[in-house]
């Protein structure tokens, strides 16, 4: 089996998507420091590919013989110290360094990268005239229509693409309103809505809090929730990226660990 040098992966990564183009408060790149200079990270055979790093995406990198993981969001974002008394996490991060693997994290530089396929994505289902990029950090879009499209045609296409588990809408939106765009943030974005200072407009987003559903009630806003699970597109986009450019060099496995709830 053939292996890559673990450099070359990483600067991959880092060209597609700058740790310089991340939020100052986000904890983006390689995870575990303990690991980073040993000589089993000279090279990358296995990469595992997930959303949340978890024990279980962790023994499957174990089983697999896998010593790189990329995940959505980062494992650390505070100090290690803070983050290792969540006892969980602290068994993780043993598991990490006793099987030698590092985490590599890309998240907001992956939301304000050109170079992510949402809107190849959205493009699938709707006919897109522009996008601009808007938020504090770039992370959201702002997306012009051909055409004025109903909310509902909004509202069924995006849960065929992103599924529709945990979708939510506002209470007083008509779903019969015309709409030429929308503004999109995935994760939980909806501070994007409110650092903008929107009105009367449709907003979608992965999740929001209960005081940002208060804001967009007050300021007639038809705010969309698809769940945190809609940011489940990064897992096949770094895959089939991966693929074209190190091919058979590099074996890659995706970790979905679906939903962590049910509904009663």
């Amino acid at each position: 089996m053939a292996k890559i040098k673990a450099n070359s992966l990483i600067n991959y990564l880092n060209d597609l998507f700058p740790q310089s183009a991340a939020a100052d408060w986000d904890k983006v790149g390689l995870q575990i420091e303990e690991v980073y200079n040993l000589e089993s990270q000279d090279e990358i055979e296995k990469v595992v590919i997930c959303l949340d790093l978890t024990k279980e995406v962790v023994e499957k990198a174990i089983e697999i013989n896998s010593n790189f993981i990329i995940s959505r969001h980062p494992f650390l974002f505070g100090e290690v110290e803070e983050e290792l008394k969540d006892l969980a996490k602290k068994e993780i991060y043993d598991l990490l360094l006793e099987n030698e693997i590092q985490v590599f994290s890309i998240h907001t530089n992956y939301d304000n990268s050109p170079n992510n396929n949402l809107i190849d994505l959205l493009e699938t289902q709707f006919n897109i005239k522009s996008t601009d990029s808007v938020g504090e950090f770039n992370e959201g879009y702002k997306i012009k229509f051909l055409r004025d499209i109903s909310i509902k045609e909004i509202v069924d296409k995006l849960k065929f693409i992103f599924g529709k588990q945990n979708s939510l809408l506002t209470k007083n939106t008509d779903m019969e309103k015309m709409v030429d765009r929308i503004y999109l943030t995935p994760g939980s974005g909806a501070d994007t809505m409110k650092f903008l200072q929107l009105k009367d407009v449709m907003f979608v987003t992965g999740e929001a809090k209960w005081h940002e559903w208060l804001y967009a009630d007050q300021n007639k806003i038809d705010m969309f929730t698809l769940g945190h699970y809609m940011e489940n597109h990064f897992i096949d986009d770094i895959k089939v990226k991966l693929f074209k450019t190190f091919g058979d060099d590099l074996v890659v496995c995706d970790f979905d660990i679906k939903n962590l709830f049910q509904y009663v």
